[in-house]
């Protein structure tokens, strides 16, 4: 007689097949469930699965992953036919990955490959989507490059089925954070291998064609759409060059009504040169300019320096400080007046970009008329390094109204050193003594703290002791670190009801107007008006409300522009091919076709955004009524709601800023801008910087905040 031990195994084999019998009946059962999240449901009940929605329900799934886990991979394995049931699994999976652990642990198993064929099946087509596009955005880079290697087959589906809008919307959003996890690194690719098998052209080209379809809910299509792009142009530069459709959608974009769009795609034309962008040159060669060797001015140059005022141009002044020098260099250094020798430089260097240099001067022995070395035969070298030589010689006359000039050698020297801590650590000094000198706050411009450094700039234009020459000096450093502070904070992408939209828009507001400053009153042949003019351009582009296609509005900037390069090019220096100029010129040559064929799309986004276009909603069929709702909705232990949809961070809502709004965060005595501005006491409408720049200010404002005071 069998033991006992046969007949308990007799017994479990018979439970076995009893409960495999109930499991196929029950899997029989789905056939004739209504829609997916009916079938997710009664496959979550066959396999006994906790609440997939709970924390608590997850981490019941944890405990239990293997055998679970096996039981459903078995189920999906042992029915290659059964799609409806195959997709219930997979919609299982899905919700699964909300947990990055079980992720992992899913993605270990390669749950990817029993996710990828049912793409190609139409009854399962738009459930594998969904579940890709909430994956990538829910998942670490490990998994989202995993998915990234599939890229040229979402484009396939997108390309091949035009028609089918959901397809485009979940492929769209699925690439959109695939690819961020491939593309995010720099110098290189994060993933590079992964990268070069994607085809960026087809990507690019489908997921643009995808946006000029009509699309009954545009927003979320068009919210990753312009991610994709964006975020590809830094390595994907060929792929854009390809097909120019691309580039064009960004710079349509600069003009969207919608901040955050535009920020985005102020991000992405930024960068699309980001890697073949040169830097700046060094500047020209002054002994050549006061040899003579750059020859005669070209005559629609001179003009323009005549209209200006030729004795004020930097060409002029340049020349006119070496002569300058030359006329003294010579005494100075036979009679050791290093002290005469060191005011000359001082105050040269307020009036022009000046500095002694080797080789600048052949000095010849007054006597024997035979060339001398370089320090003209003195025991100290008479350029850069004796600076603090000339300095002393000035302290040692101790003539109190000279002191500005021996601490100004003393920071030039630790400026052409390269020792710029050290000099904004002197420069601040200096300002305790004399706050009214501008060159002081000029080195402080200079600094790595850009906060402090745009603060010093504003503050350094409204001293008295400032110079046409520090002036754009100054003006030139507010615009630069404005512009780069804006753009900074804008990149970062914060929530459409941050306050900080508000912070950078106010940034690029203000760098956009000492922009227009600098350009309607600089000379014509300061070296940094290429520079200025191109951020000019750029900030009209994405500031101003009216801009026609043809560009006509900036027609006179672009002028300027191009005459600022011939004037850096008769010095020497040919344009320099910058990240900022390659932007400034993608924008400007691909204005007028990307207004032609995206302005639309822009204007379509902008209505979903604020609710007033017309959206027709669709049928989606009926697999996927509530399925969108059940993968979005997980609970918290007490019962409350966490959205964990694929939507694109700082893509909904609309960023509305107004003038008075941008107006807050200037100071209202230097224009500095800021988000720590201090309110006026009196009135709370006046704000300032600091102490400094609100006692510089009262007695012009003293008068309206009595008045304040009055009507309080």
């Amino acid at each position: 007689m069998p033991g006992p031990g046969n007949r308990k195994q007799v017994k479990s084999k018979s439970a076995t097949r009893s409960h495999e019998s109930e499991g196929q009946v029950r899997f029989a059962g789905i056939d004739n469930a209504e829609g997916w999240s009916a079938v997710v449901n009664l496959l979550c009940d066959v396999f006994k699965l906790p609440d997939l929605t709970s924390r608590k329900g997850l981490k019941q799934v944890h405990a239990k992953f293997d055998p679970l886990f096996a039981k459903i991979e078995h189920a999906y394995k042992s029915n290659p036919q059964n799609y409806k049931l195959r997709g219930g699994i997979i919609g299982i999976f899905s919700k699964m990955c909300v947990d990055s652990m079980l992720r992992d642990r899913l993605f270990e198993k390669g749950v990817l490959g029993m996710i990828t064929p049912l793409l190609e099946i139409d009854d399962t087509r738009h459930l594998a989507l969904h579940c890709l596009s909430i994956i990538t955005h829910h998942s670490g880079s490990k998994a989202r490059v995993e998915i990234a290697k599939n890229a040229n087959v979402l484009a396939r589906l997108i390309q091949d089925l035009p028609e089918d809008e959901k397809v485009a919307e979940l492929a769209v959003s699925t690439l959109a954070h695939a690819l961020a996890a491939v593309t995010g690194g720099l110098p290189e690719p994060t993933d590079p291998v992964v990268f070069k098998s994607i085809d960026m052209v087809e990507v690019l080209k489908s997921t643009l064609e995808a946006v000029k379809r009509p699309h009954s809910d545009p927003q979320v299509l068009m919210d990753h759409a312009i991610k994709v792009v964006c975020m590809s142009s830094p390595h994907a530069v060929d792929a854009f060059k390809a097909y120019p459709p691309a580039i064009d959608f960004m710079v349509a974009g600069l003009r969207s009504n919608d901040w955050v769009t535009r920020s985005i795609c102020l991000g992405g034309v930024l960068r699309l040169h980001q890697f073949e962008a040169e830097e700046n040159p060094p500047i020209f060669d002054r002994k050549k300019l006061l040899s003579g060797e750059y020859g005669r001015l070209p005559d629609h140059l001179v003009a323009l320096e005549m209209e200006y005022g030729h004795e004020r141009c930097d060409m002029y002044l340049m020349a006119k400080a070496l002569a300058e020098t030359a006329s003294i260099l010579i005494p100075c250094v036979a009679t050791g007046d290093f002290y005469t020798l060191g005011l000359k430089q001082a105050e040269l260097m307020l009036q022009t970009d000046f500095i002694l240099v080797p080789g600048i001067f052949e000095i010849r022995d007054p006597v024997t008329g035979s060339s001398m070395n370089e320090n003209a035969g003195v025991s100290f070298p008479l350029w850069a390094a004796s600076l603090s030589n000339y300095s002393s010689a000035i302290r040692r006359s101790g003539k109190p109204n000279e002191a500005d000039f021996a601490d100004i050698l003393d920071l030039k020297k630790l400026i052409v050193t390269s020792c710029i801590p050290d000099a904004v650590a002197l420069a601040h000094k200096c300002i305790e003594r004399n706050p009214q000198q501008a060159f002081f706050y000029y080195v402080i411009s200079l600094g790595d703290d850009h906060v402090q450094a745009l603060r010093a700039a504003k503050k350094g234009l409204k001293c008295k002791l400032l110079t046409p020459f520090l002036k754009w000096q100054l003006m030139l450093q507010a615009v630069i670190l404005a512009a780069n502070m804006g753009v900074s904070i804008i990149q970062s992408m914060p929530d459409s009801r941050d306050k900080r939209w508000q912070e950078g828009i106010a940034f690029l507001s203000s760098a956009y107007d000492d922009a227009k400053l600098f350009m309607e009153g600089a000379p014509p042949d300061n070296h940094y008006m290429d520079v200025v003019a191109c951020w000019y351009i750029l900030l009209h582009m994405i500031l101003l409300k009216d801009l026609s296609s043809d560009l006509h509005e900036i027609k006179r900037n672009l002028e300027r522009l191009h005459a600022a390069d011939e004037f850096n090019i008769f010095m020497g220096i040919p344009p320099p091919k910058t990240d900022l100029r390659l932007a400034q010129q993608t924008a400007v040559e691909h204005y007028p076709a990307a207004i032609k064929e995206f302005s639309r799309v822009f204007q379509v986004l902008y209505q979903a955004k604020i609710g007033e276009g017309h959206v027709v909603r669709l049928d989606r069929g009926k697999l996927e009524d509530d399925l969108t709702a059940w993968f979005n909705d997980m609970k918290f232990d007490d019962g409350t709601m966490m959205h964990v949809g694929a939507g694109c961070s700082g893509g909904s809502g609309q960023v509305k800023v107004t003038f008075d709004q941008v107006t807050l965060y200037r100071c209202s005595w230097c224009s500095n801008t800021s988000a720590i501005l201090s309110k006026c006491g009196g009135c709370s409408e006046a704000r300032y910087c600091d102490r400094a720049c609100q006692k510089l200010h009262w007695e012009e404002h003293k008068k309206t905040c009595k008045r304040q005071n009055v009507r309080k």
